[in-house]
């Protein structure tokens, strides 16, 4: 009998600790690259596919960029404008009462050929000059 409840109570906490309720995998599936990426142009499509009837937030460095259902074709596909240096990409899709989170990381090196000076490369300049 001891082994019989130290079973079930055992299972109990696996299934709390290490199962998720609530989230879906396979609500959408972003097709473009948002993972760690560096560009130099300051327009980026984000696009993918996902199950019709989805309502997907795109919030771009904590703000709500933009809002959609995704139609009878399961396709998307958004333009965002980047601004210079790091910018945080998070989709949020939601259907019936599952959720799907896809966060992504995109820097923007130069903005209209205007090339971005970073500290490191100042720091570089200062110990050459007076090394």
């Amino acid at each position: 009998m001891k082994k019989v409840l130290a079973l079930v109570i055992a299972t109990m906490m696996f299934m709390i600790f290490f199962m998720t309720y609530g989230f879906a995998d396979d609500l959408i599936t972003v097709k473009s690259d948002i993972s760690d990426v560096t560009t130099n142009n300051k327009y980026f499509v984000i696009s993918g596919n996902g199950q019709p009837d989805t309502y997907v937030e795109l919030i771009l460095n904590d703000s709500l960029n933009d809002k959609w259902v995704i139609g009878d074709t399961g396709l998307f596909a958004k333009l965002i404008t980047l601004a210079l240096g790091d910018n945080y990409v998070t989709l949020k899709a939601v259907k019936d009462g599952q959720v799907q989170v896809v966060k992504g990381h995109i820097v923007l090196q130069s903005n209209n050929g205007i090339i971005q000076i970073t500290v490191d490369t100042l720091e570089g300049l200062w110990n050459k000059l007076f090394k």
